[in-house]
């Protein structure tokens, strides 16, 4: 493949997103907290890519900066999300107005399939034993989030770790009966083909990418190989335009 068909990578410093055609972003916050704050986002960075792998013929890939490790103290009890809070009351209306209503649907949660998840997590604890540190363990409710964030992502959202209307990382986890004291999340997207195989490359291609960072911008590759966080959750989808996205959610 030509050097004009190799992966083109660029990272967006930001606070929860980190943009390469695929983005991902890791915080650390208290339990009961809200990990939804904004921090505006600095100058786009390119990262070289010739020694990058490469994903498609035509690849494009964006990642969003880490946030920072971030120290809260747990509020007494549960946050409320402002989202939930400002939602309009129903107008008052007959009965047979009120039965005639359609239920909004709530997002449904793309699946992953077993063998994209496995490589997937294969090849983070591969990099994390290379560096002498434990595995990290697959997280059904963490996965789900994961699962929710990217479909939102793909619906519009575009490379954000907080979209319109959605609770904060925090609140997230919490939501889908995940149990934490710290957490993080990275989030990207690729073009790929259909296929598991170019799949499983595009997602992970970005890995790798992460991985690669150098200090100080390297927020990807310590959420990846932090000592703290021991289960993750992964989400792995290729949208109808042909871009692979991928959440990882992390915690300890």
């Amino acid at each position: 493949m030509s050097a004009a068909a190799r992966l083109r990578y660029t990272l967006v410093a930001g606070v929860t997103a980190v943009v390469i055609g695929a983005g991902f972003a890791a915080v650390g916050i208290s339990k009961q907290a809200d990990a939804g704050s904004t921090v505006p986002s600095a100058a786009d960075q390119p990262l070289p890519g010739s020694s990058l792998p490469e994903v498609t013929d035509e690849p494009l890939v964006d990642l969003g900066s880490p946030s920072p490790s971030v120290s809260v103290t747990p509020s007494p009890s549960p946050s409320v999300s402002k989202t939930a809070s400002a939602k309009p009351s129903p107008s008052r209306t007959s009965r047979s107005a009120r039965a005639s209503r359609t239920p909004t649907a709530a997002p449904t949660a793309p699946r992953t399939g077993d063998a994209i998840l496995d490589a997937v997590l294969a090849r983070i604890n591969e990099a994390r034993v290379e560096e002498g540190l434990g595995i990290l363990t697959l997280d059904a409710n963490l996965s789900k989030a994961a699962a929710l964030h990217t479909q939102l992502m793909i619906d519009g959202c575009g490379l954000e770790h907080q979209c319109p209307g959605e609770s904060g990382l925090g609140a997230r986890f919490t939501a889908a009966g995940v149990t934490w004291r710290a957490a993080g999340e990275n989030i990207g997207f690729g073009s790929s083909g259909a296929s598991d195989a170019q799949i499983i490359r595009a997602a992970n291609g970005l890995t790798d990418s992460m991985l690669a960072e150098v200090p100080p911008n390297d927020g990807h590759r310590k959420n990846l190989l932090s000592t703290t966080f021991k289960r993750i959750g992964l989400s792995v989808v290729r949208d109808g335009n042909g871009r692979t996205w991928m959440t990882q959610d992390f915690v300890n």
